[in-house]
């Protein structure tokens, strides 16, 4: 009896675990039109499947291969807020932290006042994303709008 109480304790945390892990399987297959929210989460670089300017990504729950140095990606949090993550010549990660916001369909507005000198926003157009292979483009950078105050 002991032995089937053990068993029953192992099978719910068992199943706990289980249910706590994010697998591919669990994200949708395709993004429905218009909600780029559904993007919300770690994305790493894949660039042995990136072509010219078309930059593909993998949620981070993946299984890459072994890279030296790491994988460069970003990560699209709740309330618009944004993290990228570049890597440093020593190795490892520089995360900067930052804004997104949904600008158009298919269009992602991505703000990083941290960096020094600061970098222009910029904007990621989202291509395509089929079976959990994000591809994007970067497009150039906005032009600043100044707005004039009549005194």
């Amino acid at each position: 009896m002991l032995l089937f109480k053990n068993l029953g304790r192992l099978a719910s945390l068992l199943l706990l675990l289980l249910a706590a892990c994010h697998s591919e399987a669990s994200h949708p297959p395709e993004l429905p039109t218009g909600t780029l929210a559904a993007l919300r989460g770690t994305w790493l670089l894949q660039p042995e499947a990136s072509h010219a300017d078309t930059l593909t990504y993998r949620r981070n729950t993946y299984r890459f291969r072994y890279r030296p140095g790491g994988r460069a990606g970003f990560r699209l949090g709740p309330a618009g807020r944004f993290t990228r993550y570049d890597l440093v010549p020593s190795g490892g990660l520089l995360a900067q932290e930052g804004s997104w916001t949904e600008t158009g369909t298919d269009r992602l507005l991505i703000h990083l006042p941290e960096i020094e000198p600061a970098e222009p926003d910029y904007e990621l157009e989202v291509l395509s994303y089929q079976n959990g292979v994000l591809r994007v483009r970067r497009l150039p950078a906005r032009p600043v709008v100044e707005v004039m105050r009549n005194n």
